[in-house]
């Protein structure tokens, strides 16, 4: 008797599990990181301008309004950023605040995340 088709996926998606808990782990010596829970903000940073709008909000520890992000972001369009900044703010990196103007600026988890984005940052520019 053969393997059901359901049995066949059963055993695909296992090894997939395996594979994905392999793929999910960065090792430094004796140290292992699994990144699964990380996935989510490495999702968004990757994505068009998003390090552009944590650089530009933390410059100078400021709150920018939508347009000031826009103007001073080149070549972006009102579309992207207004994505970028929903779902930063939806990861609790900025912040919205609806004062007499409503105004951007970033979290403390934001200003974390931007400051251990640096070394990443100045390792990448020696190479470019």
């Amino acid at each position: 008797m053969g393997i059901s088709e359901g049995e066949d996926l059963n055993k695909n998606e296992q090894r997939r599990i395996s594979n994905r808990t392999r793929a999910c782990m960065i090792e430094y010596g004796n140290l292992t990181i699994c990144i699964d829970p990380s996935i989510s903000i490495l999702k968004v940073l990757g994505k068009k301008y998003t390090i552009l709008i944590l650089a530009l909000l933390g410059n100078n520890i400021q709150k920018k309004n939508f347009n000031e992000i826009l103007k001073d972001i080149p070549f972006s369009s009102a579309t992207a950023i207004s994505s970028r900044l929903k779902e930063l703010i939806s990861l609790g990196l900025v912040s919205r605040d609806e004062n007499q103007t409503i105004t951007y600026s970033l979290t403390d988890y934001g200003k974390l995340i931007r400051k251990d984005l640096k070394p990443l940052l100045e390792h990448i520019g020696e190479f470019v």
